[in-house]
């Protein structure tokens, strides 16, 4: 015999005790909130007044900081305090807003995501509002990215190695259109952001045919759930954060089955998988999943569902073919993914262990760094875990449930499925936030129909759930915005200048040697129409006091080769992000080792623009021509 479904618990659509389903058209509960309580509509009036006022604050604390002297460890401790209390001050208020205007059917939401976004437009803009040539600097992607669209600038075409040319055209057009390509990333980042969180509102409204489901949407998709990479424009998350709008399309070609509907779809098959292959898979995964759960769903409840037809998949899968088949890069990483499977080689999470245990952090040292990395995201996936698990038991168990909490169920399984096969098996992509933005997504939409769910239960339970989730979400929100900005991503004036110089006016058969600086800077100066930055002429790594450790002379270290010394190495370790232990392990050479190189007679120092110095070191000879000063 089956055991009776808590009442607290129990569905309306299947239990009689329950209140009759409200009129077609607005699938929402009662209200939950009288109209005239003061904690009500009032409430959500000083609320927004009070957050627009922050967002004037914010701006106002924001612009008037001044710009970077010179290179600085961390963003965020250059605007004063009073700003962040603003800018999270805001936050915070609009999430209330959210919760309350969900409550009592009110059209405060759309105050609160009008103030949500102007919060974010600022925060998103700080690395120009402090002068930064570029938010991204070392091994960045951004460095390449921003490379190849001066290939198209310059060209008027796309470069045929572009891997994700939808990316790079869309800000080519932007800077067309006007926007200085100094500034056109940061409307990039903004836009998509901006777009993942107005389309979880919809999805939600439609999911569930309420109205009020909106506001509910809106809250579960304000924070910043992929942290550092919605900062910058990588295409694994510029296209993932679409994912929300596309599974509007698909319930509405699910519904319908519009031709208009499905020509849409169409187009954000193709721009996705032209955005990034590996999303562009994990599309053609997403529809497929969406068959399959239609019927289980259907097996299990025995109720008749309209289902997504899984040939729809296969608008993907020719598109990502025809584009990347041909591709150097395409052939590459298939040998590399193929020889680590040959040969046993590193997994992701060995990997992982591997930095952990060599990273100089205690125990709780460790704790910490985590919950400042992913914090945000294991909220996230602890709330929709919890919820994943109660509907499908209950679809298993009891063989009901509602047909959008079983798809997004479903669809978190699946992603939970992707994330546990990218870590355990070398697929390129290692990094976790990475790996897991597809779970991540499908729990912001679980998130999002729990609280839903919630305005259900009885006063007492429904009351004290709503606080919790409404502080946890505040959480979440206040973790993913301190988790965005990182430290050491400036790329400097100076830095640019000097690597501009330095890859000009050097030898041909000589390489410049850094400490920091990558490969991908000379993209970034070049681009890579002419193939003059292959092979690369930037190497990095230097040792340990520029070798003046074990050796009196730097060409008894150094073969005939260029040194590039900046700021950035003498101060990036000193950050209050880096532990003690960290700094110390961190440090590669201080002013004492600069001095001794000014003064070694078999260097001579080539270059200096006060933050940037290049220095010649000849192979097996004494070059004492003008060894302590500048050629």
């Amino acid at each position: 015999m089956t055991p009776p479904t808590p009442d607290w618990l129990r569905f309306p659509d299947t239990d009689p005790e329950e209140p009759a389903e409200p009129p077609e058209g607005d699938a929402s509960p009662t209200p939950v909130v009288d109209a005239d309580d003061w904690w009500g509509r009032d409430a959500q009036f000083w609320l927004v007044l009070l957050a627009a006022v922050g967002v004037a604050a914010a701006t106002l604390l924001a612009v008037s900081t001044p710009p970077a002297a010179g290179f600085e460890t961390s963003l965020p401790p250059a605007f004063p305090l009073a700003y962040w209390v603003a800018f999270y001050g805001v936050l915070a208020a609009c999430v209330a807003v959210y919760f309350l205007s969900a409550a009592d059917g009110s059209a405060y939401w759309k105050h609160a995501l009008a103030l949500v976004l102007a919060d974010y437009a600022v925060y998103f803009f700080l690395p120009l509002v402090r002068g930064y040539l570029l938010y991204g600097r070392g091994t960045s992607d951004i460095l390449v990215h921003i490379g190849d669209v001066k290939n198209i600038l310059a060209t008027g075409s796309i470069w045929s190695g572009s891997w994700y040319p939808v990316q790079h055209v869309f800000i080519s057009e932007l800077v067309l259109l006007g926007f200085p390509l100094r500034g056109a990333e940061y409307v990039v980042e903004f836009a998509f952001t901006a777009v993942f969180v107005a389309s979880f509102g919809a999805l939600l409204r439609t999911m569930t045919d309420g109205r009020r489901a909106i506001a509910y949407g809106l809250a579960a998709g304000t924070p910043l759930v992929y942290t550092i990479f919605q900062t910058t424009i990588i295409p694994s998350f510029l296209s993932v954060m679409l994912f929300p709008t596309v599974l509007l399309v698909l319930e509405r070609v699910r519904r319908s089955d519009s031709p208009t509907y499905l020509l849409v779809l169409t187009v954000f098959a193709v721009g996705i998988a032209l955005t990034h292959p590996v999303t562009g898979g994990l599309l053609a995964v997403l529809v497929v999943a969406s068959t399959v759960i239609g019927v289980v769903y259907s097996w299990r409840t025995g109720a008749a569902v309209e289902r997504i037809p899984a040939r729809l998949a296969l608008l993907v899968v020719p598109v990502v073919y025809a584009w990347y088949i041909n591709f150097r890069q395409t052939e590459t990483s298939i040998r590399q993914i193929a020889l680590a499977w040959a040969t046993g080689g590193t997994t992701p999470v060995e990997g992982a262990a591997g930095q952990a245990a060599g990273a100089a952090l205690t125990p709780f040292e460790l704790v910490v760094r985590f919950v400042q990395l992913y914090g945000v995201i294991f909220v996230f996936l602890g709330l929709a875990g919890l919820f994943g698990l109660y509907v499908a038991w209950e679809l298993l168990r009891h063989r009901r449930g509602r047909y959008a909490e079983v798809f997004a169920t479903g669809q978190f399984g699946v992603g939970f499925a992707v994330a546990v096969g990218f870590f355990t098996v070398y697929l390129i992509e290692f990094e976790p936030t990475r790996v897991s933005r597809y779970l991540v997504v499908m729990a912001v939409l679980l998130v999002g129909l729990l609280l839903v769910r919630t305005t259900e239960w009885r006063p007492r339970r429904r009351t004290v759930a709503q606080v919790v989730l409404a502080l946890s979400l505040v959480s979440a929100t206040a973790l993913g915005a301190n988790a965005a900005y990182t430290s050491n991503k400036q790329l400097t004036q100076t830095e640019y200048e000097g690597v501009a110089f330095s890859l000009t006016h050097k030898a041909p058969d000589a390489p410049v040697r850094t400490a920091a600086v990558s490969h991908k800077i000379e993209w970034y100066t070049y681009g890579d129409v002419s193939g003059s930055i292959w092979p690369p002429r930037v190497r990095t790594g230097l040792p340990d006091r520029l070798g003046y450790t074990n050796h009196t002379y730097a060409n008894q270290t150094f073969p005939r080769t260029y040194v590039a010394t900046l700021e950035y190495d003498r101060r990036f370790y000193t950050d209050p992000y880096f532990t003690p232990a960290q700094q110390d392990d961190l440090f590669i050479y201080g002013e004492d080792d600069l001095e001794t190189m000014r003064n070694d007679p078999t260097v001579a120092r080539v270059y200096d623009n006060g933050a940037f110095e290049t220095w010649y070191i000849a192979e097996g000879r004494a070059n004492t021509t003008a060894a302590n000063g500048t050629t």
